[in-house]
């Protein structure tokens, strides 16, 4: 059987934008992560926002359980290691090493177990450790969901605080997210484009990138590993 990520990440389908450098820019400053601090990517893929992760001074390691990923991990930079993430796996992820961030985009909505993800990362995890998670908002993307055969488990933003809360992450921050750099410094941006999210077709029927990313949102999640 063809991977996944020769499927939908193939250079046709999905060509190489400037979006993932602009993104891992976004993430690195909301979440105030520093040179010199590690960082876990789970179902890493492409690797393309973890190569830039890397350029910012981050050391970088990827997991993914197809063997595609290998090869765009090391030219990220990263260390990479295959992995499938299911309770039966016993196998060591870097030889138990903990980290001061793991990070996923499009990854948790194809877990049948997703709050096995969260506890295992949470184990991962140094103190003061965060886990970031970017997955398909459903109540924007109810139509166009299952679109995907892979995705199995749809997240809200209530049911995405139920998780991190039952993982006991603290300071824990979900919000909507739109896939539009243009809207994260600009007020006047996103309003325009809560605008064109109320008068806009659904996202699954659109290319033009305003119109589908005013439309296809995203929830985006942060929980703290803390004691106190």
């Amino acid at each position: 059987m063809t991977d996944y990520i020769s499927v939908e990440y193939n250079n046709e389908k999905r060509p190489n934008t400037s979006y993932p450098a602009k993104l891992a820019t976004y993430i690195f400053n909301q979440s105030n992560m520093r040179a010199g601090q590690s960082i876990l990517e789970v179902g890493s893929g492409r690797g393309e926002i973890l190569e830039h992760f890397s350029k910012m001074g981050l050391l970088t390691y990827a997991i993914d359980s197809a063997n595609s990923a290998a090869a765009f991990a090391t030219k990220s930079g990263a260390n990479f290691q295959i992995y499938k993430l299911q309770p039966e796996n016993n196998s060591k992820v870097f030889n138990n090493k903990k980290f001061d961030f793991i990070f996923s985009k499009s990854f948790i909505e194809h877990l049948h177990d997703p709050l096995y993800f969260f506890n295992w990362s949470y184990n991962l995890l140094n103190e003061k450790g965060k886990l970031i998670s970017l997955t398909p908002d459903w109540v924007s993307n109810y139509k166009g969901f299952y679109d995907d055969i892979t995705h199995v488990k749809p997240f809200t933003k209530v049911s995405m605080n139920q998780v991190l809360e039952l993982a006991n992450f603290k300071e824990i921050n979900v919000y909507t997210f739109r896939q539009l750099p243009v809207t994260w410094d600009s007020f006047l941006m996103r309003l325009l484009s809560k605008f064109t999210y109320l008068v806009s077709p659904p996202p699954h029927k659109v290319k033009q990138k305003w119109l589908r990313w005013s439309r296809e949102l995203m929830i985006y999640s942060e929980g703290t590993k803390t004691n106190n």
